[in-house]
């Protein structure tokens, strides 16, 4: 019985092979990681959005007052706090407040403790009659559905060719921009 195995020739063309099918195939694979990243973030928005949503039915109908990434809000609110704070008790944690984009890169939650970025929605508004307070003045908000909730500190979210960001509206629904 003759026994053969293989040559280093042999194997080597066998990994040249592998390796060219590998270098063809990787960049096909690195936007369909980042979509799976937006859309774990688009479902961390989600369940941000949900715990907001609770708050309110829970406070009189008032959006809670999450200090900002920079500090935003007028010193007239009392008892603001972060995002875990106030939406811990609904289910929030830490894991949901980091996006899996900006976790890979290590840049915001890494600087803030969230990767996310609230808006200045104070404390004893209403749905039916929302300010926004900004360095450019104070804003009313007629269409709940226009309200930004929250949204990625910066667009972290490589589309094709563009970076985008996912944003939380008041009304629950995450649109990817």
């Amino acid at each position: 019985m003759n026994l053969r195995g293989f040559t280093i020739v042999e194997l080597l063309v066998v990994i040249a092979i592998i390796a060219i099918l590998a270098s063809a195939a990787f960049p096909a694979i690195g936007p369909m990681i980042e979509r799976g990243r937006s859309a774990k973030c688009a479902g961390n928005l989600r369940q941000i959005g949900a715990a907001v949503q609770q708050y309110v039915a829970d406070n009189d109908y008032r959006f809670p007052a999450i200090e900002t990434v920079p500090p935003s809000l007028p010193p007239e609110v009392e008892n603001p706090g972060t995002a875990l704070e106030k939406l811990g008790p609904y289910g929030i944690t830490e894991q949901i407040l980091i996006c899996p984009s900006d976790a890979a890169k290590n840049k915001s939650y890494a600087k803030h403790g969230t990767s996310y970025l609230f808006s200045p929605v104070v404390q004893d508004e209403t749905p039916a009659s929302v300010k926004i307070y900004t360095g450019r003045g104070t804003f009313q908000v007629s269409n709940i559905g226009r309200l930004t909730i929250a949204s990625d500190i910066e667009a972290v979210h490589a589309n094709g060719r563009n970076i985008g960001l996912n944003v939380l509206k008041a009304d629950g629904r995450v649109q990817q921009k």
